[in-house]
């Protein structure tokens, strides 16, 4: 049995690695990397973009590798992230939560604004298993019109 002490250094490196793992899936998805964003996530992945078809119509469920790429092209096919901060990151054991702030441009009416996103991870054998980006919706459709 291990003590206290070597339990709480085994959590912090997990935590560590998480937050690694996370903060750079997300550079990845800012710098349109889909290529290297894919190392980060499991083979089996689910991706949820957004909430409401009606503000982007490829918002939706994605699974596996094949679905993965395709949402995330949609996404560069219909956006550019000029510039994003994160603002906040929670990491509680397998699960990141992480709030950011991109400056978007929108390909096809050319608005440049700043979206806020909640994003949401699921860690299984160290590669994310679960990923949901949720957008402000408010400032998307503005963004759109």
């Amino acid at each position: 049995m291990q003590d206290i002490e070597t339990l709480g250094l085994l959590s912090s490196l997990d935590r560590v690695l998480l937050e690694e793992r996370a903060l750079g899936l997300l550079d990845c998805l800012a710098k349109h990397n889909i290529d290297e964003a894919m190392t980060f996530l499991s083979p089996q992945a689910k991706v949820s973009l957004g909430s409401d078809r009606r503000a982007m119509p490829f918002f939706g469920s994605y699974e596996g590798e094949a679905g993965v790429r395709q949402a995330l092209r949609e996404v560069h096919i219909e956006c550019d992230v000029l510039a994003y901060e994160i603002r906040d990151i929670v990491i509680d054991q397998d699960r990141v939560v992480a709030r950011r702030t991109c400056r978007m441009r929108h390909r096809g009416t050319a608005k440049v604004m700043d979206v806020d996103f909640c994003d949401w991870m699921q860690f299984e054998g160290g590669f994310v298993s679960h990923l949901s980006l949720m957008p402000e919706t408010l400032a998307l459709a503005e963004l759109v019109a």
